[in-house]
């Protein structure tokens, strides 16, 4: 099985950092990929834009692609996607 799995650092608009925006993208059967959203908060008092989200796409350049314009900062730097291969 294959995954691949990106991570950025979200901002506000002040510059403070408020946790970390990931994405961990399964391939499901022979073309299909699923992408899960994740946000990881630094504290519990900011508000998560999304604490999951699923996403559905025959291509992954489509998914990376949606990972990156679905992020509220405005601020959009570049995502690290590491590859993970085997049993994950």
């Amino acid at each position: 099985m294959d995954m691949w799995v990106g991570k950025i650092k979200g901002y506000n608009c002040d510059g403070k950092y408020i946790g970390t925006y990931r994405a961990v993208i399964v391939k499901d059967g022979d073309i299909l990929f699923r992408m899960n959203l994740y946000f990881d908060a630094t504290n519990n008092k900011s508000k998560c834009p999304f604490n999951k989200k699923v996403y559905f796409s025959s291509n992954l350049d489509v998914l990376k692609r949606k990972f990156r314009t679905s992020l509220p900062t405005k601020e959009k730097a570049k995502v690290l996607w590491k590859k993970k291969v085997g049993d994950c």
